[in-house]
């Protein structure tokens, strides 16, 4: 069963412009994809579908495997309890902590402090901010709060992650390190998908390549291979 099913996916914006068109795909478990595509080609879009913070227009999303369109508001928000996200603008809270901010997710979940502050640790640690836990996200370097936000999207240890432009405006050591820990993330079963912008970066990995031009859904296997549509 695939962790996310998207089936002829279309989504217009409030003014009548199509964004996507006729999108169809699945994400199986333990998959790890990039979804890349020019600034404005619908990467964002797509990921608020698949995210739940918005519906499209047109087709059928199966998350999980439900059908979201049956969901109630419950249901719902217990599916977006199973995904863990990383946004493009990294929406911190700057003037909270950065242990606070990682910790966040649970928080709201109701989960005990004595949890909340052994995982908090762990994944500060993990991401290399150790000695940041009291810090103001606002004081942190631009690399630093990346680390944070992604520390915060897989504390609830995820099913699926999603990360939008992870890679963007890093120096291409910090890219490849990203990466490779979102590489970690994924062998232990959470399943990921990352958009980018750059092409050629997400050439340089063996995974699964989904590519938007202008709405429309290409699939590429790699690096070596070229694009085809997806049925």
């Amino acid at each position: 069963m695939a962790v996310v099913s998207l089936e002829h996916i279309a989504k217009r914006s409030d003014t009548g412009a199509q964004i996507l068109s006729d999108i169809s795909l699945d994400l199986e478990p333990g998959g790890f994809y990039f979804l890349t595509g020019a600034s404005g080609a619908g990467k964002t879009a797509l990921l608020r579908i698949i995210h739940l913070a918005e519906l499209p227009s047109r087709g059928t999303l199966t998350l999980f495997g439900a059908n979201t369109a049956a969901l109630d508001r419950d249901a719902r928000a217990a599916s977006r309890r199973r995904i863990g996200i990383v946004f493009q603008d990294l929406r911190l809270v700057d003037t909270m902590s950065a242990g606070d901010n990682v910790g966040l997710p649970l928080r709201i979940a109701g989960a005990p402090e004595p949890q909340i502050r052994a995982n908090v640790l762990e994944l500060l640690a993990w991401v290399g901010l150790a000695d940041q836990a009291e810090a103001p996200a606002a004081t942190l370097s631009g690399s630093d709060r990346r680390w944070l936000a992604v520390a915060r999207a897989i504390i609830h240890r995820p099913e699926l992650l999603i990360a939008d432009e992870p890679t963007g405006n890093v120096d291409d050591e910090t890219a490849l390190l990203l990466v490779r820990a979102f590489e970690q993330i994924n062998r232990l079963g959470t399943t990921v998908l990352i958009a980018t912008s750059d092409t050629a970066f997400a050439d340089r990995f063996k995974h699964r390549r989904f590519h938007l031009d202008h709405g429309m859904l290409l699939s590429d296997s790699g690096a070596d291979a070229g694009p085809v549509p997806v049925q």
